[in-house]
């Protein structure tokens, strides 16, 4: 009889160790990094750079990874926080290059001649009555750029224990994107989608 139970207990373990699926859900800190995306925009556009970042930016809360626990149909969830943090010393490096090259961007900006791409990315916008020497200085400096802004991307994933996949960064490119729009000047160009443009038609004050 003892055996017996045994063996009952066991083929109940067995069953209920089936019906268990543990999987670790991260939650993405959509509003935490796109008022980081905000923050950072603006202080470039504006030439501030990173002066005073380590006092004016109060900490968010960040990143809550889920751990969650299927039970016959049902889930549990424990959670831990992770501040999102743009103090970083790569972080502050990029937003003083960023704040530097914008000087020299502006200028083609106010022209229309580059724009802001819906990923978060720089584009040449048209090439028309540039000379070689002026289309291959643009082409060098929208490379630094967006070089510039790929570091950036990942610095605001891996120096805040997020997962750095396509996925991840596609979407810190999309939300930096959202925080461009509000933050570039009146004429300046943004991508709508793949084939349209549209031109700022309000000074970011006025938001």
């Amino acid at each position: 009889m003892k055996r017996h139970s045994k063996w009952m207990i066991f083929g109940l373990m067995v069953v209920l160790t089936s019906c268990v699926s543990l999987t670790v859900n991260v939650y993405f800190p959509t509003t935490e990094i796109k008022q980081a995306a905000e923050e950072i925009e603006s202080r470039v556009r504006s030439g501030r750079g990173a002066e005073g970042l380590e006092t004016s930016v109060a900490p968010a809360s960040g990143a809550r990874v889920y751990l969650s626990l299927s039970l016959g149909g049902r889930e549990a969830y424990a959670q831990a926080d992770v501040d999102i943090n743009i103090k970083t010393p790569v972080i502050k490096q990029i937003i003083e290059s960023r704040t530097k090259r914008y000087k020299k961007t502006l200028p083609y900006m106010d022209q229309a001649v580059l724009g802001e791409g819906m990923d978060g990315y720089l584009v040449l916008r048209k090439t028309e009555g540039l000379d070689l020497k002026t289309l291959t200085e643009l082409k060098k400096l929208v490379k630094e750029e967006n070089g510039d802004r790929e570091m950036l991307y990942k610095e605001i994933l891996t120096g805040n224990q997020l997962q750095f996949t396509k996925e991840n960064m596609e979407k810190v490119g999309k939300l930096f994107f959202a925080a461009i729009k509000k933050t570039i000047k009146k004429g300046h160009w943004y991508q709508v989608d793949k084939e349209k443009w549209e031109e700022q038609t309000k000074d970011p004050k006025e938001e």
